[in-house]
């Protein structure tokens, strides 16, 4: 009995070691990146077995299929390329967005068809074409099979790269997960980001809507300078922390709670004169609305005194389109209650700002829905 009460857990310690030391393994990934202009090529090279074991292809490798020594079960070469095969768009979405390219700030967008083939029995190659900014040095990380997937421990990533007569090579691993190539004009990007952000605000009907809900409610010159600097001062820190990593929230979480905050501004305008409780409610929705403009941002190389310069002219465009917004539209505001002097006028200017500012809060009530999943 003693012997048995010794075994036993004994037993128990190798059948729960033996799994977890199946998957604790070094692999290696080969990316090759040919480009000019606004034009990219990679072709990434992979482990079957490894990309095997992480998407389930061909029903069979996988945790119990994992020998005492962690190598896979062997698979017949045929059956490996027909899986390969059947799930070729699972391997190009895992691999596209694990390698991201981006120029500056400006992140590239991976087109559809990429080429999925088994080169041999033991290994993937994945030829996709990205879509870049013209101008700026290259950006590339590699989280292909990241120790966060939970299959390898270990990735090391060659980068071979030949783009815009930048040629070499580099190394990857978990210390160092990107490289950027080539150089950049300072003085010469700094115009393009500004632009880049006067258009993300301006035609992003949903942070114009926020300041006209902003600017339906105040009443003074100061109540727009105060609101006006809470919104700057809230979505200025948060586009920075965001676009360097810093902070992550999922747009699936921010999109829909920025509808939500363009109709509580707005119905706040209707049942509650007070303003007293106005700039830190701004300011908190202003937290929101810089997660989303940093969305259209992404740092993935080492913070620079170029990246810096980029974020800082990026948020001077998004400044300057909101300086115009409130420039044009709280002085006709002003306008139109200084002439409204009769009755009649007043309640038509009032039944006027009240209809605007149901729209408003409609709008943004329409979008709260579609954005939210589960409700959409």
């Amino acid at each position: 009995m003693r012997l048995l009460a010794f075994l036993a857990p004994l037993v128990f310690l190798l059948l729960v070691a033996a799994p977890a030391q199946a998957h604790i393994r070094a692999t290696s990934v080969a990316v090759d990146l040919r480009g000019q202009g606004d034009g990219v090529a990679a072709v990434v090279d992979v482990e079957y077995d490894v990309l095997g074991r992480l998407l389930g292809l061909d029903g069979v490798l996988g945790p119990d299929a994992v020998g005492a020594d962690g190598a896979a079960a062997e698979v017949p070469t045929e059956v490996r390329r027909a899986s390969l095969d059947a799930h070729a768009s699972e391997v190009a979405a895992y691999v596209g967005e694990r390698l991201r390219l981006s120029r500056g700030l400006i992140g590239c967008t991976a087109e559809e068809g990429a080429r999925v083939e088994l080169v041999d029995s033991g290994a993937v190659q994945v030829a996709l074409a990205y879509d870049c900014p013209a101008s700026g040095a290259l950006t590339v990380r590699s989280d292909v099979f990241h120790a966060s997937d939970g299959v390898v421990d270990e990735t090391t990533t060659m980068v071979a790269y030949d783009i815009d007569g930048h040629r070499g090579s580099t190394l990857l691993d978990a210390a160092r997960t990107s490289v950027t190539v080539g150089r950049t004009n300072l003085v010469g990007e700094i115009p393009r980001f500004v632009l880049l952000g006067a258009e993300h605000l301006l035609f992003g009907l949903d942070h114009v809507l926020f300041l006209l809900a902003l600017l339906l409610g105040a009443k003074r010159l100061r109540d727009v300078v105060e609101v006006a600097t809470a919104f700057t001062v809230a979505h200025s820190v948060t586009l920075v922390l965001a676009a360097i990593g810093w902070v992550s929230v999922p747009g699936w979480i921010v999109e829909p709670l920025i509808a939500l905050s363009i109709a509580f501004v707005a119905l706040d305008n209707l049942l509650s004169p007070k303003t007293s409780h106005r700039l830190p409610v701004v300011f908190g929705f202003g937290l929101l609305h810089g997660l989303g403009f940093a969305g259209t941002l992404t740092v993935d190389g080492p913070l620079s005194a170029s990246t810096l310069a980029d974020l800082v002219a990026f948020n001077v465009g998004i400044e300057l389109v909101q300086l115009a917004i409130i420039g044009l539209t709280f002085p006709a505001l002003l306008f139109l209650r200084r002439v409204a002097t009769t009755p009649v006028a007043t309640r038509a200017l009032t039944l006027g700002t009240v209809a605007a500012t149901v729209a408003v809060a409609g709008a943004g009530l329409v979008w709260f829905v579609e954005r939210s999943p589960l409700l959409a």
